[in-house]
C-alpha cells in the first residue's frame, strides 16, 4: 500500500479524541518519566526543538521561554490546543511521510514518540527527521517492537479497532528499527524496551523500543 494511506482514519482519531486526550493521556501512557528526562538533558536555552505527532504540546509546552518549538500533526484540533499551551510555538499540519519544508531551518532537538505507531515506511520518515537535524542533533523515537514469545507483538502489524474504521498499527523488530536508524544516517545514543501505552478495548499495554539518536 502507499505509505501514508490510513492518515485520514488517523486523523479522524485523534480530532475526535481531541478534547479529551489530555484527561486520557495518563491512562493511556506508560512513558514514566523518559521524555522529560531526555528534554532535561538535550534542551539548552535558546535551541529549537521539534515535536512530531506533537498532539496537545504535552511534552514541549513547559520547556523554558527561551527555546523555539514547532510542533507537527494531523489533526487541527490537536494543534489549536497545543496553540493555547504555548502560544509562543510553531503549529503546523504536516505527515512525516513528508520531507520538512527547509523554511522551517533545521532543529537541535527533536520527538516522534508515540506517533509511528501507524507508520509502514520506518526508513522513509527516520530520513526526513534525520534531515531536519542540525548536525549533532538529537531525536527521542519511539516504535512499536516486534519480538517473539512477546504477547500482542509477535506479528509485524496489529489491527484495532475504532470508532469508525479500524487502522493498522506497525510493529518493528530491534534489528529493522536499527537499520532504519543507520540508513537515514543517525547513530544511537541509548536504547530501551518499555512501555508505551495502554490499548483501552484488550486492556494490553504496547511495548516500545526507546531509541535516542544523534546526527553526527
Amino acid at each position: 500500500m502507499t505509505p501514508g494511506w490510513q492518515e485520514d482514519e488517523v486523523r479522524s482519531i485523534y480530532t475526535e479524541i481531541a478534547p479529551s486526550y489530555e484527561a486520557l493521556f495518563p491512562v493511556l501512557s506508560r512513558y514514566d518519566d523518559r521524555v522529560e528526562r531526555f528534554l532535561s538533558e538535550a534542551v539548552t536555552p535558546g535551541c529549537r526543538v521539534l515535536d512530531v505527532g506533537c498532539g496537545p504540546g504535552l511534552h514541549t509546552r513547559d520547556l523554558d521561554a527561551s527555546v523555539s518549538v514547532l510542533g507537527t500533526d494531523l489533526s487541527p484540533e490537536m494543534l489549536a490546543l497545543a496553540r493555547q499551551a504555548r502560544p509562543s510555538g510553531e503549529w503546523r499540519v504536516h505527515s512525516y511521510y513528508q520531507p520538512l519544508p527547509p523554511e522551517w531551518g533545521r532543529f537541535d532537538v527533536a520527538l516522534a514518540v508515540g506517533c509511528l505507531d501507524f507508520c509502514d515506511d520506518l526508513p522513509r520518515v527516520l530520513a526526513h527527521l534525520s534531515e531536519a537535524l542540525a548536525p549533532g542533533g538529537r531525536l527521542l523515537f519511539t516504535a512499536l517492537e516486534r519480538r517473539p514469545g512477546h504477547e500482542a507483538h509477535e506479528a509485524p502489524t496489529r489491527e484495532i479497532p475504532t470508532g469508525g474504521p479500524p487502522v493498522t498499527l506497525h510493529l518493528y523488530s530491534f534489528e529493522e528499527a536499527a537499520r532504519a536508524v543507520r540508513t537515514a544516517g543517525l547513530q544511537p545514543r541509548a536504547y530501551v524496551h518499555a512501555p508505551g501505552w495502554v490499548q483501552l478495548t484488550e486492556q494490553r499495554t504496547l511495548w516500545f523500543g526507546w531509541w535516542s539518536v544523534e546526527r553526527p
